[in-house]
């Protein structure tokens, strides 16, 4: 009986594994530079936690499979054009409607980031004041949302700096006093911070969470395709393979109850 149960749990993954090939196509994934999710180190290697965890499923993909970090300008353009298949995003409604997107990679969150000086503990206190931000970016919008909860405490607006990269200029301007807080991603912030060797800053948390996906473009890349990739990457979290990477980066995986897929078109 023993031997009858093992080889039924084998006859199962032999079809499972015949399943997911049945849908394997070639993929290319692009990432920009945003450290610390991707981005190139001194010797024009992709690293970063997202290009890792990409690139460890790469080795598990049936075909072939490669990850590159690209300009951002130059990342949507192949992204568009169907020339890749997946690009690293950050969730949100709008684009949910045209994309395709992966069960979350990176759980984070947004936060303005101030000089020990100010230390900002409430949003009220950024009324009339200046925020600097990366835009257009999701952070952008993100940014937008927090200036639409001050309007309806009736108090006046913030004002907005945008710098056209998420890098280490904003923090070296908020450094300068050339603004009063920076919002960004709190990873982002924290990276750049100690690049620069800032340790004079101050984090107010706007406790607004984040999940970092693929994005797939739905005219150029099947459901059944992105269905196949969320399968195999859970795998890769259920068997412990990626522990490593999410250690590395001092992150953790992200967690989103399933009930959620649908609704935020996760083919799963």
């Amino acid at each position: 009986m023993k031997h009858y149960q093992i080889l039924l749990i084998s006859l199962f993954f032999w079809a499972s594994t015949l399943a997911n090939s049945a849908h394997a196509v070639p993929l290319k994934f692009v990432f920009h530079d945003f450290a610390p999710f991707s981005y190139q180190d001194e010797n024009e290697k992709p690293v970063g936690i997202l290009v890792e965890l990409a690139q460890r499923f790469c080795q598990e993909w049936l075909e072939p499979c490669s990850v590159s970090v690209l300009p951002n300008r130059r990342a949507k353009h192949l992204f568009a054009a169907g020339e890749v298949q997946g690009i690293f995003l950050g969730w949100n409604p709008e684009r949910a409607t045209s994309m395709w997107f992966s069960i979350p990679m990176v759980e984070t969150e947004y936060g303005f980031y101030s000089l020990h000086k100010l230390s900002f503990s409430s949003l009220t206190q950024l009324s009339g004041r200046t925020v600097g931000v990366y835009g257009p970016s999701n952070t952008y919008t993100s940014l937008m949302l927090q200036q639409q909860k001050l309007s309806q405490l009736n108090y006046e607006k913030f004002k907005t700096a945008i710098y056209p990269q998420g890098d280490e200029l904003p923090l070296k301007m908020l450094n300068k006093r050339r603004f009063s807080a920076y919002y960004v991603n709190k990873e982002v912030g924290r990276y750049y911070a100690e690049k620069l060797g800032l340790n004079n800053l101050n984090y107010l948390s706007t406790h607004k969470h984040i999940y970092y996906c693929v994005a797939f473009n739905m005219e150029h890349t099947s459901a059944e395709t992105v269905k196949t990739f969320n399968h195999e990457f859970q795998r890769l979290l259920n068997q412990g393979k990626l522990a490593d990477i999410y250690q590395k980066w001092q992150m953790e995986p992200a967690y989103l109850d399933p009930i959620m897929y649908p609704e935020m078109n996760m083919p799963y």
